[in-house]
Parts: structure tokens; sequence; C-alpha cells
């Protein structure tokens, strides 16, 4: 598939848009693709598994967006151009989110990904399940899609999304808001007004599975209402 465009989302994170006009691709909210570059020389292989981070709603383009490591992968992809192609196979993955009941988001970092385009597709197809959004990144400036999240919030009702930083000092710009990790309290007190909300989490291995930790044990939800996807940064 050829390249659209790419842009910069923070410091360290990247989407890139391909176009599928022609190519009859169809995908779930919000499924992933292996994206492949041939060529390149990278111990990890020249493919790599994305979560996809638009919404079916977004016709003839499929996006990904990832932090750019100093992989050989990682630089090739930072490098393309629009018309440059890559092989992409899919979709893939059943990380699907279900518009018939609440839901609860708890993203941290890069793990924003399908959160994005889950978002997307619930504002676009009007939907009027409630949907609360909990997100952690190091630093202000890594809250990767913030502004978007943001202005969907204030355009889709159903939609709220709060934000907390774990190193605000690190940070070139003040932060007013949250400070700490996710923990069972903030994730109570948010999935407190919701019927049976469904839990999704993604993120780096160690917090995907402190949050799940939190979900099964304290916050006693049952196996059959969480869901979670990690993310790994080669």
């Amino acid at each position: 598939m050829p390249l659209v465009g790419s842009r910069r989302e923070s410091p360290s994170a990247m989407t890139f848009d391909f176009s599928t006009r022609g190519t009859g691709f169809e995908y779930l909210s919000n499924q992933a693709i292996r994206l492949g570059l041939p060529g390149v020389d990278d111990p990890w292989g020249a493919a790599r598994t994305f979560s996809l981070s638009s919404s079916p709603t977004e016709h003839d383009l499929l996006s990904v967006t990832c932090k750019i490591s100093d992989t050989p992968f990682k630089q090739a992809l930072s490098r393309m151009g629009p018309g440059d192609s890559a092989v992409v196979v899919g979709p893939i993955g059943e990380f699907l989110y279900d518009a018939h009941r609440p839901s609860v988001f708890i993203a941290g970092g890069i793990g924003i990904t399908p959160f994005r385009g889950m978002a997307r597709y619930s504002a676009d197809s009007q939907n009027a399940e409630p949907i609360r959004l909990l997100y952690s990144a190091r630093i202000p400036e890594e809250l990767v899609f913030r502004r978007e999240l943001d202005a969907i919030a204030r355009a889709h009702p159903a939609f709220r999304v709060q934000y907390t930083v774990t190193r605000p000092a690190g940070s070139a710009e003040p932060w007013k808001g949250r400070v700490g990790r996710v923990d069972a309290s903030w994730i109570r007190e948010t999935a407190e007004p919701l019927a049976r909300p469904k839990y999704y989490v993604t993120g780096l291995p160690e917090m995907v599975e402190e949050i799940v930790s939190l979900l099964r044990g304290p916050l006693a939800v049952s196996e059959d209402d969480i869901d979670y996807e990690i993310f790994r940064g080669f």
C-alpha cells in the first residue's frame, strides 16, 4: 500500500497514513495489521504488527502510530515519503470495541493507539454508550492525540478522557493535572456510574500486567469483562 503522508504526534511518536483505495481492505474497530518493509535489515525482522489508530469510518485509508526507536525498521519507516509502498497483511487481531455496552479504556503511553480509532469510530457512529478513557504518559508532551481526544470529547458527550503524567519534572511545559500512575481508586471512581462496563487495557507489558491485576484483584472485575493488548517498543 502506498503511503499518503506522515506526521509527528509527540517528540517520540509518528502516525503513518496508507491508502486503501481500490484494495477492498476492510477492518473492524480496532484491529491490527502486519506491516512489512522489504529489504530492511533488522535483527527483529522486516515487519512489525501494529494496532490501527484509524477508524473504519475513515474511508480509503488506514493509519498506524508508533514510537520511532533507533531500530533499522523504525528508522526506515520514519524516512518513508508519500508514494512509498509497504506490504500490509491483515486485518488481524481480536482486540475489538463492543459498541453495545459502556467502556473503560485504560492506556499507557503509545498504548493509546487503538483507543484513538475506537473513540473516532464511536463519535462518527454517534454511539450513545459511554466511554471513559484514562490515559497515562511520562510527561504531557507524550500524551499522543491529546488535542484530538479533547476535541472528540467536546463534540461527542458519550466520550470522556482524563490524563495523568508520572514524571512531570521531566517536562518542558507546565502540568497542572493529575500526577501518578493509574490506580484502583481512580478506576473505581471512573467506572462506578457505568452499568457493567467492559475494561480495555493497552500499554507496555509491566503497565498492562499491573492494571489487569488490579481489575482481577481489588476491583473484582469478571474475566469476561476484561480485554487487553500488550505493546512492545522494538
